[in-house]
């Protein structure tokens, strides 16, 4: 016999019915995705796998009354389809039964006029076999250009993700979101030694994601791996580019929010310095929901708040918490955004005045997996390639190993920005939101502990 299916539409009136039930969240999500997986196939680019998923997931965020006054339950459930219906709320009840919160309330009221942001490529919303044609055309001019190295393979995934939003006040808000991601490794072969280089990058639309520039780098960087040594112990001023930056950020970001103010975690209040004691160029931070592509961007958050550009930093000096209701309510504070892409204003300097900025300055081209501790703002990774620039003997060598290791409130007091702009995106199957960036192409930190 086949599967009764039930609908989102059952799934509320369920809820709505339910005594026992306080408020709750549905997040729905239809994606549909591409995937094809490239080798080298006699020096030239061949297909070696093409996949096509669609594929829904639904999230259901519950809130249950407790019988001890200013107390909930709250359990966030993925649900099934498939599976009955009574029986998953009943496990869904329980559970929330058995924990507890403090109270808070979703908004009483929904938003009107809600603002359109452009979050999707038109182009893979309308099409997305042809766009992973003409992406895949992209990928075989990039693979076919001569070069010293030997192309390995690539990955090429698209995605558009039809997503709606449920609130038990009566929000219905439907959003379409699409993701890009490209891979190309290459490797470099001198005698019995050799090396790969992967190189990776996320975009929202297709005309931002740097196919061309990706696989020169990734060749570039294979051909000159061999030639490498690990660098001396010491302390370094160092180059981190955008990629970095975003990850840093994003993860320093928890200290502006009210969530770390309510769990008495490290938490920067307004009118504080970001920075103590900064003397370089002093950062202006803020965070936009409204960038056309941009992985953050987001008209309402989950709890149907609508988000509108923050500044959160303003020269080194907090201005702004990041607060969404639940934290309002708790702290008795307005609500501000919570959502949004991390918008960093660029320094004065180019490129080659970074690396002119020190007698040795040490550029990295790529960790092997950096840690960042957000509550700490403390970082580190193995070095899986740099640059080192040398001033007194105008020499720049390939730099592989070591480890390197710094903080945000140290490293950063003496910061010196590029005054190039760059956008990055990246997605995690951990998260179900994107962190999106414009800011700085590269910055340098001061007195970073490297040890070789």
């Amino acid at each position: 016999m086949a599967a009764k299916y039930w609908t989102i539409d059952q799934l509320k009136s369920q809820l709505s019915k339910r005594k026992d039930v306080k408020a709750w969240i549905i997040s729905q999500e239809n994606v549909h995705r591409r995937e094809r997986y490239f080798l080298n196939d006699s020096g030239k680019l061949a297909i070696d796998q093409d996949r096509e998923v669609n594929s829904q997931n639904i999230n259901l965020r519950l809130f249950v009354p407790l019988a001890a006054p200013g107390r909930q339950g709250e359990i966030t459930k993925k649900l099934f389809t498939a599976r009955p219906l009574d029986e998953q709320l009943d496990s869904a009840i329980a559970a929330a039964e058995q924990t507890d919160h403090q109270s808070w309330d979703l908004p009483t009221e929904v938003p009107k006029n809600v603002p359109q942001y452009a979050a999707c490529d038109p182009q893979m919303e309308e099409d997305l076999n042809g766009s992973m044609d003409k992406a895949t055309i992209q990928i075989s001019e990039a693979v076919s250009q001569k070069r010293a190295t030997d192309f390995n393979s690539a990955e090429l995934f698209l995605s558009v993700h039809n997503r709606t939003l449920h609130l038990s006040n009566g929000l219905t808000h439907r959003t379409a979101q699409s993701r890009a991601y490209v891979e190309a490794a290459y490797s470099m072969t001198q005698g019995t030694a050799s090396d790969e280089y992967l190189h990776t990058s996320w975009s929202v639309h297709l005309g931002d994601l740097p196919i061309g520039k990706l696989f020169d780098e990734a060749s570039e960087r294979a051909e000159n791996s061999l030639d490498v040594r690990k660098p001396m112990s010491g302390s370094y001023a160092v180059i981190i580019d955008s990629e970095v930056l975003a990850t840093l950020f994003h993860g320093y970001f928890s200290q502006l929010s009210a969530a770390n103010a309510y769990h008495k975690l490290p938490f920067i209040k307004p009118g504080n310095e970001l920075i103590a004691q900064a003397q370089g160029e002093l950062l202006t931070i803020a965070i936009d929901p409204s960038l056309e592509y941009g992985a953050g961007t987001a008209a309402l958050s989950d709890q149907g708040i609508v988000q509108k550009r923050l500044v959160l930093v303003d020269r080194n000096r907090v201005l702004a918490t990041a607060t969404d209701k639940q934290y309002a309510d708790y702290l008795g504070t307005e609500v501000t955004t919570t959502r949004g892409n991390l918008v960093i204003e660029t320094g004065k300097h180019s490129h080659e005045e970074l690396t002119q900025a020190s007698p040795q300055v040490l550029e990295i081209l790529q960790f092997s997996g950096l840690f960042m501790n957000g509550n700490t703002g403390t970082f580190g990774s193995e070095i899986r390639l740099a640059k080192l620039y040398d001033q007194k003997s105008g020499s720049v060598r390939y730099i592989k190993g070591g480890s390197l290791s710094g903080s945000i409130q140290e490293n950063f007091k003496d910061l010196k920005l590029s005054n190039k702009q760059i956008k990055r995106a990246h997605f995690s199957s951990d998260k179900p939101t994107g962190d999106g960036y414009v800011g700085p192409e590269y910055a340098l930190l001061s007195n970073v502990s490297v040890v070789g």
